[in-house]
């Protein structure tokens, strides 16, 4: 079972999230609200990859990005975001971010992401 964790405050994107992912099968999905709860999912559990929002109460994606990487935690993470510019991408794929992900998404760029941050490739019905 591939084990992906969405660290997001909003529940609609968990929920639209969640919903592409479950037209595939082998993923198992967990949830945070914030970094905070995220970073407390990541100390009990194993993920296969983090979806990371960028803007959230309490923990944001950037300051929680660096206690993932504080944690030695090796785990791909996609960053989700409105934020488009350059330098913003730029500054999340040097923090070392796997990937950057533009909201909204479509499923096919969602499965794009995944299949090339984790080189697995899981078929989904659209």
């Amino acid at each position: 079972m591939f084990h992906i964790l969405i660290i997001d405050d909003t529940r609609s994107v968990h929920a639209f999230t969640k919903s592409l992912l479950n037209k595939a099968s082998g993923i198992q999905v967990s949830s945070a609200m914030d970094g905070a709860q995220g970073l407390e999912a990541l100390k009990e559990n194993h993920f296969d990859l983090i979806l990371l929002d960028w803007e959230m109460p309490i923990l944001n994606g950037p300051d929680t990005l660096e206690q993932i990487k504080k944690m030695d935690v090796s785990t791909p993470v996609i960053m989700t975001t409105t934020r488009n510019s350059v330098e913003d991408i730029q500054r999340m794929l040097d923090a070392g971010v796997s990937e950057y992900m533009m909201k909204p998404f479509t499923i096919d760029i969602l499965f794009e992401k995944i299949s090339y941050v984790t080189g697995k490739n899981f078929p989904y019905a659209a």
